[in-house]
């Protein structure tokens, strides 16, 4: 009995989840590409400065702990919304609006710079969001899988296996922090030095 629940367990079944969560940073992508045709010209510049402005003698250290604060802090909320009945709209909406500002800043990056606007995308916007992405990704997934799980077991009745649902969870949550950690320190450092590198060109 155990070797049948094994080998078609809900989580398992439920694997095309990150197929969904690619087909909704994509679409967030796309919605933010086309998103920057609805602001004007003088908008467009005054918010493209934002992706290439670095505060005043930032300092690496003090900026390190801030992004990885706010990365830890993501993902712990949609750790608790997969936690929920009604996790996964929630979650969803949060990988979709992820996608909508990446697809806006890269449209920003070619409104404001055109073909050096290319440069930037990947000088300065590619390490600032790769490990993110990555965090959100992983986070998101196991997250709706989770939802997916307690829906199941609740509606059939069938007992929930809390151990090999957290042990799941907890390794992606480790993973994450991983990926967290990393992308905090990228951008507290070769983010800021690719930054001031692409505003010398």
């Amino acid at each position: 009995m155990k070797k049948r629940y094994g080998r078609h367990s809900f989580i398992h079944k439920y694997r095309h989840v990150y197929l969904f969560i690619t087909i909704l940073v994509m679409c967030g992508f796309l919605m933010g590409c086309f998103g920057s045709n609805l602001i004007g010209s003088s908008d467009v510049e005054a918010l493209s400065s934002l992706l290439t402005i670095l505060p005043e003698n930032v300092e690496q250290y003090p900026f390190f702990i801030n992004q990885f604060f706010f990365g830890i802090l993501l993902i712990i909320v949609v750790f608790i919304f997969g936690t929920s009945l009604v996790g996964i709209p929630i979650i969803s909406f949060i990988v979709f609006t992820k996608g909508v500002q990446i697809g806006f800043s890269c449209a920003l990056f070619i409104c404001s710079y055109q073909l050096k606007g290319l440069i930037g995308i990947f000088l300065t916007l590619v390490p600032q969001v790769i490990f993110d992405l990555l965090a959100l990704y992983l986070i998101s997934a196991s997250a709706i899988q989770c939802s997916m799980y307690i829906c199941y077991s609740t509606t059939n009745r069938e007992r929930l296996d809390l151990k090999k649902l957290m042990n799941s969870l907890l390794n992606d949550i480790f993973l994450c922090f991983l990926f967290v950690l990393i992308g905090s320190y990228l951008k507290a450092t070769l983010g800021i030095e690719c930054i001031k590198l692409f505003n010398l060109m």
